[in-house]
C-alpha cells in the first residue's frame, strides 16, 4: 500500500510540475468551439494523463496539483489549474468527485459566448 501510494505521488508531482505548453494554434480551433473537460469517477490515472496531453495540442496547459484514485484505480478528487494561454485561467478542487456528477472546466470559444470560461461545478 505504501508503494502504491508511493507511486502515485510521484507521478502526481512529475504532472503537476510538468508542462506539455504548446502555444495554441488558432487556425485549428473553428469559429465556434467549446472545449469541455468533466472529471469523474469512471477515469482512471490513464485518462487524465490523455486529457493533459490532448489540451497540451490544443494550447491549453493543466496542472494537477492533487489526484487521488481509488483502492479501483479510479479517480476519487482532484485539484486542479488550467491556462488556456489567452488572458482565461482558473482552478477548482474536488475531494468526492462522487458528490458531482458534472465537474471540470469549458472554455467557450465562440465571439457570443454567455459565459466564455469556467470551473468546478458545470
Amino acid at each position: 500500500m505504501k508503494q502504491l501510494f508511493s507511486v502515485l505521488l510521484v507521478a502526481t508531482l512529475f504532472l503537476s510540475t510538468s508542462s506539455f505548453s504548446n502555444k495554441p494554434d488558432k487556425s485549428k480551433l473553428p469559429e465556434k468551439s467549446k472545449i469541455e473537460v468533466v472529471f469523474n469517477r469512471q477515469l482512471d490515472f490513464n485518462d487524465v494523463v490523455k486529457i493533459k496531453l490532448d489540451l497540451s495540442q490544443k494550447g491549453i496547459v493543466i496542472n494537477y496539483k492533487l489526484l487521488a484514485f481509488d483502492e479501483n484505480g479510479k479517480l476519487k478528487s482532484i485539484d486542479f489549474y488550467v491556462d488556456c494561454k489567452d488572458g482565461f485561467s482558473g482552478g477548482a478542487s474536488e475531494s468526492d468527485l462522487s458528490n458531482q456528477s458534472r465537474f471540470g472546466f469549458y472554455r467557450d470559444y465562440s465571439k457570443d459566448a454567455n459565459s466564455p470560461f469556467g470551473t468546478g461545478g458545470l
